[in-house]
């Protein structure tokens, strides 16, 4: 039998997974205000140029969107997941009990942690096959794109692996939910 939540909470293997899902949050909060102020800066700037150059704008900044919009994406999809902001039907954990809803969240949360992982893997494969390729303007290779998603499947893969350690060491009311204010009406 699981350890009552109070003494799960102070489990090692809760607060490592505590202390994971804090380094990612800081990590893709940076991402997310850094490529968040790159982006808005060249697009603002490109705009600007256009309307004074003669050449009408940067050449180079039609292809920065194109290499830093995956990570902007990337880090959000990372921090939704860790938020309890992805796509949930909880009609059936709703009707279950405690431990049966522990039992189906557990199940999900080993296929969702195996598939992400799966994912990154194709990502880095497919990364690999684009490498070829490169921007017409900056010369950049194509892969970072692919980077960024598989970036994004590890990060949702770790994220699920440590609520699946607080999940099966404290129980359902371990899983993160979203805000009120992050909620549809």
């Amino acid at each position: 039998m699981p350890p009552a939540p109070a003494e799960a909470s102070s489990n090692p293997l809760v607060k490592i997974a505590d202390a994971v899902d804090r380094v990612i949050a800081l990590s893709c909060e940076f991402m997310l205000l850094l490529t968040g102020v790159v982006l808005m800066s060249v697009l603002t700037a490109n705009v600007t140029a256009r309307y004074i150059l003669s050449t009408g704008g940067f050449d180079w900044a039609e292809e920065v969107p194109e290499q830093l919009f995956p990570w902007f994406i990337a880090a959000g999809v990372a921090l939704a997941v860790q938020k309890g902001g992805h796509i949930g039907v909880e009609w059936l954990l709703g009707r279950l009990n405690r431990n049966a809803t522990r039992v189906l969240l557990l199940a999900g949360h080993v296929l969702v942690f195996a598939a992400y992982l799966l994912l990154t893997a194709l990502s880095m494969d497919v990364a690999q096959i684009v490498a070829v390729e490169r921007s017409p303007v900056l010369g950049l290779p194509k892969t970072y794109g692919y980077w960024a998603i598989a970036v994004a499947c590890f990060l949702v893969a770790i994220s699920t692996l440590a609520m699946t350690v607080r999940l099966a060491l404290i129980g359902p009311e371990a899983m993160p939910s979203p805000s009120p204010e992050e909620m549809p009406t």
